[in-house]
C-alpha cells in the first residue's frame, strides 16, 4: 500500500486542536463545523448526476467506508457531499460570496476547467511539494485539467464513452444467418459497420419503426467523437494565430485540407445515418434501450447504473468505431469506402476507433476576492489536499472507490495489476483496451457553448433538410464566433 505522509498533515492537525481549545465561536471568522467525534467536517460538491439514486448510493457507500478509516481518523477529518445542479455557476456564485458557502473539495467536471480557472486554486506547488508523479495517471485526463500551463487538480476517473449494443437483439437477428448476413458484435469497429448493423436491427410495420436499430436521434451530442473516430479534431489548440479557432477551411481548401475533411466527412455520415432512417423520434432516451425499443444507443461507463433498474442485461460495449467512408465527391451520395488503417494522401490515418474521454477531476476551489483568503481557509485547504491524496495515491483508498462505484480510475499501473480490471468480464472490461485511443474534448474556453449552442443545433437543422456543406460553414462562422468571444478575442 502507498501511504501519503507530509507535515502538511500535522500542521494542519494541529490548527484544528488550538481551534477546538480556544472554543466554538471564538473566531467570528472561523467557519469551520465538527461531527460529534470531533472531526472536521470538509464539503464536497458534485454534479446533479450524483442526485441520481444509483450513483449516489454507491458514493455513499464508498463515503462512509472511506470515512471510517483509520487514515481518515488520524486526519480528523469527515466528508460529506452534495449534489449540485449547474454546479459550476453555483460554485462560481459561491466563490464570489466567499469560504462559509464555498465547498471544500469539488468532483469537478474537467470538461468545465479552462473557462472557471478563477475559482479553482492551482495545485502545482502542492504536487512538486508531495512529489505527485504525474506520470501515474492517464495523460489525458491529467491535461484536461491543465490550462495554459497551471494544474487545477488531479483525475479522478476515465469516463470513455461509446456505443452500447443490445446482444438479445443481436443474437435474434442472428439465428439461422451465416457468414456477413450476420451482425459481428465483436467488430463494429468501422462506420460501416455500425451503420450495417444499424439497418439490420431496424424493425418496422406499416406504421412505421417498432425498434430502432441505432440512436440517432441524439446523434448530434456525439459529433466530436466521430470526427475523432476520423482522426480529426475540431478546434486548433496549437500555439499561434487561429489557437482557439475551428480547424475548417472555407471553400475549396476544405476538400484539399486533411482535418476540414474529416469533419466534413462526419457531417456527411451523420446525413447518411438521417436518410436511413434507423430510429424514431421516441427512442432516444435510456428507456428506449432498456426496454428493448432501440438496439444500439451511445453511453459512457456509467450508463449500467442507469440501466440498472431495467430487465435488459445482456449488452456490451465497443469503442466509437473508425473512418472508413468519405464523401468528398458528393455528399448526397453513400460514402466511397476507403481502408480505415491506411494514410490519406495528405499523410494522415483515414480512421482510428476510440471517441471522447469524459470524468471528473478532485479540485479545490477558491475565493475570487483573494481578501477573503482568510488562515482559516487555507486551514481547511491544507486538509483537503490531504484527503485528495489519501483518495488518489493511497492504492487501498483508490481499489476502495473504484470497485464501490464500480468505474475506471485514472490510475493507469491499476489496469494491469489490480484483479478488478484485469478480471473485469462487464463493460469496463470491454472497454479497457481501447482507452489508449480515447480523447478529452478540446481544452479551449468556450468549447461547451461552442458544441452544445452551435454544433449541435446546426447538425439538428442538417437533419430538417440543409446541406452538409451549409452546415459545415455555418459551424464554421458561428462556431469562431462564439469561440473568440469566449476567449476574448471577439
Amino acid at each position: 500500500m502507498k501511504k501519503i505522509v507530509s507535515s502538511v498533515a500535522a500542521l494542519a492537525l494541529g490548527v484544528a486542536m488550538i481551534g477546538s481549545l480556544a472554543g466554538c465561536g471564538s473566531n467570528p471568522n472561523d467557519y469551520s463545523e465538527y461531527d460529534k467525534d470531533g472531526r472536521l467536517i470538509l464539503k464536497i460538491w458534485a454534479t446533479d448526476q450524483y442526485a441520481n439514486a444509483e450513483v449516489k448510493a454507491k458514493f455513499d457507500s464508498y463515503l462512509e467506508k472511506f470515512n471510517a478509516t483509520e487514515e481518515m481518523k488520524e486526519l480528523g477529518v469527515t466528508l460529506r457531499m452534495s449534489p449540485m445542479s449547474l454546479l459550476p455557476s453555483t460554485l462560481n456564485t459561491a466563490c464570489l460570496t466567499g469560504p462559509q458557502k464555498m465547498p471544500d473539495i469539488v468532483i469537478w467536471d474537467r470538461f468545465s476547467t479552462p473557462s472557471y480557472t478563477n475559482i479553482l486554486m492551482p495545485l502545482d506547488e502542492l504536487i512538486e511539494q508531495d512529489k505527485i508523479d504525474k506520470t501515474e495517471f492517464l495523460t489525458e485526463a491529467y491535461n484536461e485539467l491543465n490550462v495554459k500551463g497551471v494544474q487545477y487538480g488531479l483525475p479522478l476517473d476515465a469516463d470513455p464513452w461509446g456505443i452500447y449494443v443490445n446482444m438479445d437483439a443481436v443474437n435474434e437477428y442472428n439465428e439461422g444467418k451465416e457468414g456477413a448476413d450476420r451482425i459481428d458484435a465483436d467488430n463494429l469497429n468501422t462506420w460501416s459497420a455500425i451503420l450495417d448493423a444499424g439497418e439490420k436491427l431496424t424493425k418496422r410495420n406499416d406504421k412505421g419503426i417498432t425498434r430502432s436499430g441505432l440512436n440517432t436521434t441524439s446523434a448530434d451530442g456525439q459529433f466530436f467523437s466521430f470526427v475523432y473516430t476520423g482522426t480529426g479534431e475540431l478546434i486548433d489548440t496549437r500555439e499561434g494565430a487561429t489557437y482557439g479557432d475551428t480547424v475548417m477551411k472555407e471553400g475549396a481548401e476544405l476538400f484539399n485540407d486533411a482535418q476540414s475533411l474529416r469533419v466534413y466527412d462526419a457531417l456527411a455520415f451523420f446525413k447518411e445515418l438521417y436518410k436511413k432512417d434507423l430510429c424514431d423520434t421516441g427512442h432516444g432516451g435510456t428507456d428506449a434501450f432498456g426496454n428493448g425499443l432501440c438496439a444500439m444507443t451511445y453511453g459512457s461507463i456509467y450508463f449500467p447504473q442507469e440501466l440498472s433498474k431495467y430487465a435488459l442485461k445482456n449488452y456490451k460495449m465497443v469503442p466509437y468505431p473508425a473512418r472508413d467512408r468519405t464523401y468528398v465527391n458528393n455528399e448526397d451520395a453513400p460514402g466511397e469506402k476507403i481502408n480505415a488503417n491506411e494514410n490519406d494522401k495528405f499523410g494522415m490515418k483515414n480512421g482510428q476507433v476510440g471517441g471522447m474521454l469524459g470524468g471528473y477531476g478532485l479540485t479545490i476551489p477558491q475565493p475570487v476576492n483573494k481578501a477573503m483568503r482568510t488562515q482559516n481557509w487555507k486551514d481547511h485547504v491544507e486538509k483537503a489536499w490531504e484527503v485528495i491524496k489519501l483518495w488518489l495515491m493511497n492504492d487501498e483508498m483508490n481499489e476502495l472507490y473504484f470497485t464501490e462505484n464500480q468505474s475506471i480510475t485514472c490510475r493507469t499501473d491499476f489496469w494491469t495489476t489490480n484483479e478488478f480490471y484485469t478480471q473485469n468480464t462487464g463493460v469496463i472490461g470491454d472497454i479497457l483496451p481501447y482507452l489508449e485511443y480515447y480523447k478529452m474534448r478540446p481544452s479551449v474556453a468556450g468549447y461547451e457553448l461552442f458544441e452544445s449552442s452551435v454544433v449541435r443545433s446546426q447538425i439538428q437543422a442538417m437533419k430538417e433538410g440543409n446541406t452538409v456543406y451549409k452546415t459545415y460553414g455555418n459551424i464554421r462562422s458561428s462556431g469562431n464566433e462564439v469561440l473568440r468571444q469566449a476567449q476574448g478575442r471577439g
